[in-house]
């Protein structure tokens, strides 16, 4: 019995290990702005006001104050899981071992080894589209034990990143519905749909009750319309219903008007920016309403422009490497104050300590070409293979690619890393379903010359 769990294990195991290269090669796991916040929330026992404290707990549970890889490594392992029940569910007449060549694959021609290595939520959201993906597709292909543990990291995934939410409730919505018609296999069930929607409840319940006792509001992102305030005022609506309603409307920043920096990132993030001048998100957020609903109602068709042109830019935006410079403001200081000197002197020895990573434009080229052949395949798959699961799933890619670029890119900001951390999964299908295409191919060419013989 030990040797045969030995032996499952062991390609779920070594493609784990495949993903952790660029970590490897960086000489410690590869960090972003928001990693310091992140390491930070749990050990200071604090709630940031922009993003939820789950992946802190997560990070907390796994470095113990004592050194990160840890957490890349228990990363790896959930990437490994998953792809290895895709893999097995989908495509159940396919060797266990072939899970290591597809990782391989994907660890050369996709970004999804650069997330895996690195402390951020980012891994989890291609992640959590196989872990609802599943559950909706094959419910009677998943023991018992795995539909749990799906279930438990899909609440996960969702609790991790604010942007999930809608993402995972979007999914839900449009494949339960279709998803005899696109291919799933067997009857869901009361019990099965139970499953699938306490993953969002859950998770929405566990962010309420976070910001409930952390902030004093029963909201799932209590200050998220600041975020949605940024993206208004820099679309051109927002400064101009500033321009033509102060002073008389009283907004704090009304105070600040002709001293707005070029883009929404400084104006969220820069220490000196006006949001901050006015007294910080928290309380620019208790007008951030009223300054939308004015731009809304004084140029609607202009904001729905702008809208649809972010989310098609956040479409075309995925290149690999996104952040992946020195962070030694917002970084540094945490380890230096919350870890051993040896993690520290690690750290700053790391390549992306001394001068960031550039990731080779060869790769990031083939990662593009690769995503780019990802997407068109995933879009023949429903009709190569209509009526069977795997249609289901390439749909289910193909919506997160779409529900993603509208989350982050429409009412946030585009960036390349929020399209990256899905473009994976659009590569990693059409590998894992090549060869049985292929084999299927050889199988019907060999009977027809069979036949004619």
């Amino acid at each position: 019995m030990a040797a045969e769990r030995i032996r499952r294990a062991a390609p779920i195991v070594l493609a784990a290990l495949l993903m952790l290269w660029p970590a490897l090669l960086n000489g410690y796991p590869l960090v972003f702005a928001d990693t310091g916040t992140y390491l930070s929330q749990a050990i200071d026992h604090s709630l940031g006001w922009d993003r939820p404290v789950f992946y802190s707990f997560f990070l907390l549970s796994l470095h113990m104050q004592l050194t990160t890889w840890p957490v890349i490594a228990a990363q790896a392992l959930l990437a490994a899981w998953l792809l290895h029940l895709l893999r097995r569910c989908v495509f159940p007449n396919t060797s266990g071992w072939w899970l290591v060549p597809v990782v391989a694959v994907l660890c050369v021609a996709s970004p999804l080894p650069w997330f895996v290595s690195q402390l951020m939520p980012d891994v989890f959201t291609g992640l959590l589209v196989i872990a609802l993906a599943l559950p909706i597709a094959v419910p009677a292909r998943l023991s018992r034990r795995a539909r749990v543990l799906l279930s438990g990291f899909g609440v996960f995934a969702v609790a991790v990143h604010t942007s999930h939410l809608p993402l995972a409730l979007g999914l839900i919505v449009v494949l339960v519905p279709l998803r005899r018609w696109l291919g799933a296999e067997g009857p869901l069930g009361r019990a099965g749909l139970a499953r699938v929607l306490a993953v969002p409840a859950l998770a929405t319940c566990a962010l309420v009750g976070a910001n409930l006792v952390g902030h004093g509001r029963a909201a799932v992102a209590p200050f998220g319309n600041v975020f949605l305030l940024a993206r208004v005022l820099y679309d051109g609506p927002g400064l101009d219903a500033l321009a033509k309603h102060c002073p008389a409307a009283g907004w704090r920043l009304c105070a600040y008007l002709g001293q707005f920096p070029g883009d929404s990132d400084r104006f969220l993030w820069s220490t000196n920016s006006p949001l901050q001048r006015a007294g910080g998100a928290r309380l620019v957020s208790t007008e951030a309403d009223a300054i939308v609903a004015t731009a809304l109602r004084d140029e609607p068709g202009r904001e729905a422009r702008a809208f649809a042109a972010n989310t098609l830019s956040q479409l075309t935006r995925f290149a690999t490497g996104d952040g992946l410079d020195p962070w030694p403001a917002t970084v540094r200081p945490v380890i230096a104050r919350a870890f051993p000197p040896g993690e520290l002197a690690a750290y700053d020895a790391a390549r992306q300590s001394r001068r960031g990573v550039a990731i080779p434009a060869g790769l990031r080229t083939l990662h593009r070409m690769a995503a780019v052949a990802g997407v068109i395949a995933c879009c023949a798959l429903p009709f190569l293979r209509r009526r069977e699961p795997v249609a289901l799933v390439a749909v289910a890619i193909l919506l997160a690619l779409l529900g993603n670029a509208v989350v982050t890119g429409g009412l946030s900001a585009p960036h390349d890393r929020y399209q990256a951390r899905l473009i994976w999964l659009a590569i990693c299908l059409p590998v894992l379903a090549g060869p049985v295409l292929l084999r299927d191919w050889l199988g019907e060419r060999t009977r027809i010359a069979m036949v004619r013989s």
